[in-house]
């Protein structure tokens, strides 16, 4: 297994995120201080542990520290959800991904250093799971209901071929917006353009075509 994640607060979007990355052969640890919670996800998950995700000390006997990605999915609690993502940060997660449920409540996770956040309206569990497992997909954003904005890293067999040679529209029924390479974003791009090996596509396309692309 390539990624270890680790979800704090087993709440209906920490569940349908766990149970799913799971499904997806990531090693999934769910946490939460209700029993009954953990109880329920136990057999959905690689490791079910009730604790307080707000005690350090109960935390990092857990090997947070050991986790490349620690999810945030309680949003309620405001408390409970700085606290932890405090908590993941000052252990050196790789990454940590929070569920805030206010542009404020964002604002603030943001500020004490988690890398991403997710609106529980917008980006669904499943969504996030995909977005994490995805080999081939560096994000993901629902911004509809209906449509979605990745960036994707180029495949092996598009490299040296450009996009008009690929037939990339018709192919992935999704519109490339934007190249990314070497870390510069080209907007006015020409469809003649080779696609080198660390470039990344820009794409626009419906839900169902962008999670076509997780699957690549």
């Amino acid at each position: 297994m390539d990624k270890n994640v680790i979800v704090l607060g087993i709440g209906r979007f920490g569940e349908a995120t766990a149970t799913k990355l799971y499904e997806k052969g990531i090693y999934v640890t769910a946490v939460d201080n209700n029993y009954k919670k953990i109880e329920k996800i136990a057999n959905s998950v690689s490791s079910a542990i009730q604790a307080d995700i707000t005690e350090e000390v109960a935390m990092k006997s857990l090997g947070i520290s050991n986790y490349d990605i620690a999810i945030i999915a309680t949003g309620a609690d405001l408390e409970a959800s700085i606290q932890a993502t405090l908590i993941c940060k000052d252990s050196g997660v790789k990454q940590v991904i929070a569920k805030a449920i206010s542009k404020s409540h964002a604002r603030i996770l943001t500020k004490i250093g988690a890398d991403k956040i997710v609106f529980p309206e917008l980006d669904t569990g499943e969504r996030l799971a995909k977005m994490i497992s995805g080999k081939n997909i560096l994000d993901l954003t629902q911004f509809s209901s209906n449509y979605s904005l990745c960036e994707v890293k180029a495949k092996k067999e598009w490299i040296g071929k450009t996009l008009i040679e690929l037939d990339f529209r018709n192919k992935y029924k999704v519109n490339v917006i934007a190249f990314k390479s070497r870390q510069n974003m080209i907007l006015d791009f020409d469809p003649n353009l080779p696609i080198e090996k660390d470039d990344s596509l820009i794409v626009i396309g419906s839900n169902e075509n962008a999670d076509k692309l997780t699957e690549l």
